[in-house]
């Protein structure tokens, strides 16, 4: 039984991160990936290497319609090795305020072409 409460949708948007919350990292870790889906409460990423479960994370989506980037906090909440592509599909959480413009981006996003609901974890 699905227990997402918002619906997701299979959409790639340009991301940047910050790693906030890793012991190891020197003093914070950055990075560009792209979603693999999105909705109002999370995203899921591909990734090049694996990141620690759970880990605060500064992201900022990129949405071709606006001149500029949208920064939400998430925090990841599971990290999946893709060995077929050799990569690592990482979930995250939106946590804290969330900015008033996300639900405009969110539905920006699902309005363009191409965009399908998925059921995927």
């Amino acid at each position: 039984m699905e227990k997402r409460r918002y619906q997701r949708f299979v959409k790639e948007v340009k991301i940047s991160y910050t790693v906030l919350s890793k012991v190891d990292s020197t003093p914070f870790e950055f990075g560009d990936s792209l979603t693999l889906d999105i909705s109002r409460s999370g995203l899921s990423l591909l990734m090049d290497e694996p990141i620690p479960v759970p880990v605060l994370l500064q992201l900022q989506l990129r949405i071709p319609t606006r001149p500029y980037g949208l920064f939400v906090l998430g925090k990841t909440v599971y990290c999946t090795s893709l060995e077929e592509i050799g990569m690592y599909r990482v979930g995250i959480k939106f946590v804290g305020i969330l900015p008033p413009e996300l639900e405009v981006v969110l539905e920006e996003v699902q309005g363009t072409q191409g965009t399908q609901p998925t059921q995927s974890a």
